[in-house]
């Protein structure tokens, strides 16, 4: 459940800044935790089982600037949980995921005028990893990140999103469209200290496109569209270009839908250089009010191997009020396009408990 507070503006800023006198803080969070076993097929790779977990919290802020016009402002805190601080037996590593993924997500000021948001942040504004197809989990989430050397990722080209940028959010008013176009000076770069807007080689990137929820008026409909690119900055770095597309439709108990991400990459004198595309089927059916059951195949074709990337998942989906419990069941084959069975296929078994407050 949401904890709300209001707070005055007056009160918690001082003699700093004058503005508004009211203002809405809204504090909020989630918590996953999950089991998961893995296992590979054949022999010389160890299978693996435990318990992982995923903490975040949300502030954010809402109001009236003096001119009035409305801002929005927040960020969240996330623990993506890892290895300990220190290094335990021979095989756990000093963690450095922790730290790095704590303040990178939902961070954001905007400015807002009608149907029209002015945008400055990291991870707010919506993006390319959008879904317009429907599941109970995101098998490319949750499965293709589980197995070390697997190429499946809805993160497409530059992921532009992934770095501190300056974006623009338009509302088509009466279509259900929403447009975007992100700018970020620095590929990668999640922000600097506070007056350092930080160091490092890559160039910038841009991004643009839409998601139609019920486009015109036809319920159910769910469509997106996203490109970004990013130049080389080096010699010896590729250019490199994504493009993502999708539809969705929900009717009754059903849906169903496609999405496709592409990852172009090319040297500096144009060479093709281990394209990808990826294309995700899936259907779901709301059983009841409360359980959900979903199937996903989802392939990766990677130019220059034979064999395409595959994932085969069967998931439900149990809402129990204040705790969703989800499960899946998936196969795997040709990771990274390789077919030796020993090293490219596997099983994995998960089951997740969730919880927003």
């Amino acid at each position: 459940m949401k904890k709300t507070l209001l707070i005055s503006s007056a009160l918690a800023s001082g003699i700093i800044y004058s503005g508004s006198a009211l203002a809405q803080t809204t504090v909020s969070g989630q918590l996953d935790l999950h089991y998961k076993a893995m296992s590979f097929d054949g022999t010389g790779l160890d299978s693996r089982r435990g318990i992982g977990r995923e903490a975040q919290l949300n502030v954010q802020n809402k109001g009236k600037l003096n001119n009035g016009m409305d801002y929005a402002a927040g960020f969240s805190l996330e623990f993506d949980g890892g290895a300990p601080a220190t290094a335990i037996g021979t095989n756990s590593n000093v963690a450095t995921t922790e730290k790095e993924t704590v303040s990178n997500e939902n961070v954001y000021i905007n400015i807002i005028t009608g149907s029209t948001t002015l945008h400055m942040g990291i991870d707010h504004m919506q993006n390319s990893t959008t879904h317009s197809a429907p599941f109970v989990r995101n098998v490319l989430d949750d499965v293709a990140a589980g197995y070390a050397g697997m190429s499946a990722t809805d993160q497409i080209g530059a992921k532009t999103k992934e770095a501190m940028a300056v974006g623009i959010l338009q509302n088509i008013p009466g279509t259900g469209i929403n447009l975007s176009a992100l700018y970020a000076p620095q590929g990668g770069q999640i922000g600097g200290s506070d007056q350092n807007p930080g160091s490092g080689q890559r160039n910038s990137s841009y991004e643009i496109g839409f998601i139609g929820t019920d486009p015109f008026g036809v319920k159910g409909l769910k469509v997106h569209a996203f490109k970004n690119k990013e130049d080389s900055s080096t010699s010896v770095v590729a250019d490199v270009e994504g493009t993502t597309y999708g539809i969705g439709y929900n009717f009754g108990q059903f849906a169903l839908g496609v999405d496709i991400h592409k990852t172009n990459r090319s040297t500096t004198d144009g060479t093709a250089d281990a394209d990808m595309k990826n294309t995700m089927y899936s259907a779901t059916f709301a059983a009841t009010k409360d359980i959900t059951l979903g199937v996903v195949y989802n392939k990766n074709d990677i130019s220059g191997l034979a064999n395409e990337e595959e994932i085969k998942a069967v998931q439900i989906g149990y809402n129990l009020g204040p705790v969703v419990i989800t499960a899946e069941y998936a196969d795997v084959e040709n990771i990274k396009g390789v077919t030796t069975a020993n090293v490219s296929q596997g099983q994995q078994g998960s089951v997740r408990l969730s919880t927003k407050f």
